[in-house]
C-alpha cells in the first residue's frame, strides 16, 4: 500500500490559522537553484486564496523560494505571477527559506502591505554572511476586526547561547 502523494497547494487549518503550502521545487541544471510554481499550481492557488479571502482566517503562505531575489540562479522564476495572486487575494504572512539569511520583505496586498519573512538555517554555524542557527516564533491574535502578529527571532549569539535577537510587531 502506498501513501497518497502530497498535492500542492495544500491547506492545513489550526483554528483560525490557515497554512497554505506551495511547492517551488523543480529539477534544475547544475549550479542552478531556481524554482517555480507553474500554471496549474498557480491556478489551484488562485482558487484556494479566493475561497479563504471570504473567511475570518489568518492566512500564511509557505514557500521555499523568496518572492524576490537579486540572484538570477537562485530565484523564483514565476514570482511576478505569484505576487499578482497575492496582491489580488491577500494573505497575512508569507514564510520562506532558501537564502539561509534573516530577511523581511513587504509586498502589496488588497488591504495593505504583507510581510514576507525569510529564515536562516536552524542548524548552521555562522560563516561569511550566513548567520548562526536561528528561528522565528510568531504570536498571532485577533484584535477586534484586525489581526495582530508579532515576530520573535531567537538564535545563537557569540557566546554560543540561545538569545532573543529581536522582536517585531508585523501587523
Amino acid at each position: 500500500m502506498t501513501a497518497d502523494p502530497i498535492r500542492f497547494p495544500f491547506v492545513r487549518r489550526r483554528g483560525p490559522l490557515a497554512l497554505i503550502g506551495v511547492s517551488s521545487a523543480v529539477p534544475t541544471p547544475p549550479l542552478m537553484a531556481t524554482g517555480w510554481l507553474g500554471q496549474a499550481q498557480r491556478d489551484a492557488l488562485d482558487r484556494v486564496l479566493s475561497k479563504l479571502s471570504t473567511e475570518p482566517a489568518f492566512r500564511v503562505l509557505l514557500i521555499h523560494h523568496p518572492l524576490r531575489s537579486g540572484s538570477r540562479h537562485k530565484r523564483l522564476t514565476d514570482s511576478d505571477e505569484l505576487l499578482a495572486l497575492v496582491k489580488r487575494h491577500g494573505v497575512e504572512l508569507i514564510l520562506h527559506g532558501h537564502d539561509h539569511v534573516h530577511s523581511t520583505m513587504w509586498f502589496d496586498g488588497p488591504n495593505g502591505r504583507i510581510p514576507a519573512i525569510g529564515a536562516p538555517s536552524a542548524s548552521a554555524i555562522a560563516h561569511g554572511h550566513y548567520p548562526a542557527a536561528a528561528y522565528n516564533l510568531f504570536s498571532i491574535e485577533r484584535d477586534a476586526a484586525a489581526w495582530r502578529c508579532e515576530q520573535v527571532v531567537r538564535g545563537f549569539g557569540d557566546d554560543v547561547r540561545l538569545h532573543e535577537l529581536r522582536r517585531v510587531q508585523l501587523l
